[in-house]
């Protein structure tokens, strides 16, 4: 067995860990594939996974280690996430109040030629996705302790490979799951309840960000 092996099936077990706990990612990408076709989830999706891409770079450079230690840029970034959460959360909790409302990248299901509605949920995914303080400590923290000293060239290479596929195929199966009809019919009916209790979580979420020091 090559030496680098196991280190490599240990990073993936432990990130599979961090990818299935429910977080900012998987609320994001729940409530878009919900409100919108699928693939608005899945351009989402995508998003998240080119966030986590650029975040396995940066640790893998030792530059988000460099960040866990500069206070006021760590902080900027977890404060940002925090709002952006809670302006989503509260985006859902009011339109959870009106009758006929739904909140995603367009009210409206986007023309198969809106190639902007596709982008900003790309966006949406990867600000998701960037400004999420619990990505941050994952990589700042975990992942740059189980990354070995002076690894090989290719090393790299198959560490940011394997981390953006199991994002993107984590969170793509989560958009395709969401946007089936069956689902789609289901959240018809209890949209409102559905989209408040989202936003509830978002907003509780991105008040626990702010409040963490």
């Amino acid at each position: 067995m090559h030496p680098y092996l196991p280190i490599l099936l240990q990073i993936a077990l432990v990130y599979l860990v961090a990818l299935v706990s429910p977080g900012p990612n998987f609320f994001m990408i729940t409530q878009l594939s919900l409100a919108g076709r699928r693939g608005l989830g899945a351009a989402s999706a995508l998003g998240v996974g080119t966030g986590s891409t650029v975040w396995v770079s940066l640790a893998m450079l030792g530059f988000a280690t460099v960040l866990q230690k500069i206070d006021w840029l760590y902080n900027g970034i977890r404060i940002a996430g925090a709002i952006y959460l809670v302006w989503f959360g509260i985006k859902l909790v009011l339109a959870s109040a009106k009758r006929g409302e739904t909140v995603a990248v367009s009210i409206e299901p986007p023309p198969t030629d809106d190639r902007g509605a596709y982008f900003r949920a790309w966006r949406a995914g990867m600000l998701t996705c960037l400004t999420n303080p619990k990505a941050c400590a994952f990589w700042t923290s975990i992942f740059a302790t189980l990354f070995p000293a002076h690894p090989p060239l290719w090393f790299y290479g198959v560490a940011l490979a394997m981390i953006g596929t199991m994002s993107i195929s984590w969170y793509g199966g989560v958009a395709v799951m969401f946007a089936t009809e069956r689902t789609q019919r289901g959240y018809r009916r209890l949209r409102r309840p559905i989209d408040g209790v989202c936003g509830a979580l978002l907003v509780g979420l991105g008040a626990k960000l702010a409040a963490d020091s």
